[in-house]
């Protein structure tokens, strides 16, 4: 008989990595045991305290399930304005089963509609621990350029249905309506595709480029091929992009062919919509909040959804303390773009045709490239400036040239 103060010392002792790795096998657990403690344990005593912790945290997570109505209640309770969503099926005989949760907090849905960067990322991920699903999440950018979460919801699968109702949830709390002056970016996942068309119909929708690259470089390897990738996806103007796509053709034959197989307007910059003011090509706003979230995602499901309020609440109480340090309406982030612009204009020269046009000649990149900028009309062969609401080298010539302070042409 294995001696039961052992038992439970092992089952407390080990308890929280039973919860982030439920899958973990015996001779895991009990090498882990040799390791960190030196003390040989035979193999039916670690099988014994790994069924005790499996035993309470399935106990755990049986009574979480049945608190979530009250989970919710509490939340509704206290914080007015919040949307707290609980779907179960009935399977007869009074029997419900979970299906799915959604949670926009009040506070949340205040910072996007004030803030107003009207781009939306959405991700899916797994659930790492004894709770199995998948955790759908909505993240935006703020001011700063920094990732604002929206909303999340748990959910069995990942598929179209799922996608679908998250989507119409967020339309609702965000009054999204058909998604018109919106852009959304997601990976291919064709569930998801499916959700945007039918309830954002008339929104721009970007893919990541990261999750094209996968794909792509499946047939295409090698940095130099990446590199380049990387530079076709970035040009923010036509022009540049076919230079980069000339120089991508040399690196293999088809090379451009199985690039171009992807919807150009969706993921190439220069293809992008210029009135969101924002030229994002990929989706780390969403991966940044998953990885940050990380730990969390082992744990039960109201304990992980605890624990993410309580990092979004310590968050938000953080990052206005940090906007009470700017010393300027523009935020840091902001403001270095516009300094290293500054810095690349000192390598820009200028020729004036006599009235409203100018012609900038660029040798800080690869190849002298020359654009035009008309100050009258708003307009600027670059599109650099008008894609991210930041005046590009090229505008910051043609002010100075003008004494024009660039700073005010900031976007709001």
């Amino acid at each position: 008989m294995a001696d039961p103060t052992i038992l439970r010392y092992l089952a407390k002792h080990y308890r929280d990595k039973i919860v982030c790795q439920p899958n973990m096998k015996v001779w895991e657990l009990k090498k882990l045991i040799k390791d960190e403690l030196d003390m040989y344990v035979g193999r039916s005593i670690v099988h014994r305290a790994r069924a005790k912790i499996l035993k309470d945290i399935i106990g755990d997570v049986h009574a979480e399930f049945k608190r979530l109505y009250d989970y919710r209640d509490i939340l509704l309770q206290t914080d007015p304005g919040t949307t707290c969503v609980v779907k179960v099926e009935d399977q007869g005989e009074g029997k419900l089963v979970f299906n799915s949760f959604y949670v926009c907090f009040y506070a949340m849905k205040k910072g996007w509609s004030e803030g107003r960067r009207r781009i939306i990322g959405l991700d899916g991920c797994f659930l790492k621990g004894i709770c199995k699903g998948q955790l759908l999440v909505a993240v935006s950018k703020d001011g700063n350029n920094q990732m604002f979460p929206i909303a999340w919801a748990i959910v069995e699968v990942e598929n179209s249905f799922t996608w679908t109702w998250f989507l119409k949830c967020v339309t609702h709390d965000l009054e999204l309506q058909d998604g018109r002056d919106l852009t959304i970016m997601s990976d291919m996942q064709k569930g998801l595709l499916k959700a945007v068309s039918e309830v954002l119909p008339e929104s721009e929708h970007r893919w990541c480029s990261r999750h094209i690259l996968a794909n792509w470089s499946k047939d295409w390897r090698g940095l130099e091929r990446r590199n380049n990738f990387w530079r076709c996806a970035r040009a923010s103007c036509v022009a540049e992009l076919n230079f980069h796509l000339d120089s991508l053709n040399m690196l293999g034959n088809g090379i451009c062919e199985s690039l171009l197989r992807y919807n150009k307007e969706t993921w190439y910059r220069a293809y992008f919509n210029c009135d969101r003011k924002y030229d994002i090509i990929d989706n780390n706003m969403c991966e940044k909040f998953n990885a940050w979230i990380l730990a969390s995602r082992h744990k039960t499901i109201i304990t992980m959804l605890e624990e993410i309020r309580v990092k979004m609440m310590e968050r938000i109480g953080k990052l206005r303390e940090f906007a009470d340090t700017w010393i300027c309406d523009i935020s840091p982030i902001a403001m270095k773009v516009y300094q290293d612009n500054m810095a690349q204009s000192m390598r820009c020269t200028i020729k004036w045709n006599g009235e409203y046009g100018y012609e900038v000649e660029d040798t800080s990149l690869r190849v002298v490239l020359k654009h035009c900028v008309n100050m009258q009309a708003q307009t600027y062969t670059c599109r650099s400036w008008m894609l991210k609401g930041i005046p590009c080298a090229h505008a910051i010539v043609v002010m100075h040239f003008k004494n024009l302070d660039p700073i005010n042409y900031i976007s709001h």
